[in-house]
């Protein structure tokens, strides 16, 4: 996996429990449709809380996005 680090536009659904799920996302001009979320876990890096989504798209191709909860922006960390 190479590491990006780019924010990315995300449509994501944000339940009334606080559970966030995203569905797609746009990566360059192209949309990438979420197949499945492998894993998810959290992260506070320098006082900054993060959510972490472990994705998978087209059977074998797995993203990692991060979403920073104060700034509210979406990150595309590795592909």
């Amino acid at each position: 996996m190479k590491i990006i680090n780019q924010p990315i536009k995300v449509m994501a659904i944000f339940q009334t429990n606080g559970k966030i799920e995203p569905l797609k996302f746009r990566l360059d001009d192209k949309v990438v449709h979420i197949e499945k979320i492998m894993k998810t876990y959290e992260e506070k890096i320098v006082g900054n809380k993060r959510i972490i989504f472990v994705c998978l798209h087209n059977g074998k191709d797995i993203y990692e996005l991060k979403y920073e909860i104060d700034s509210k922006i979406w990150y595309l960390f590795k592909q």
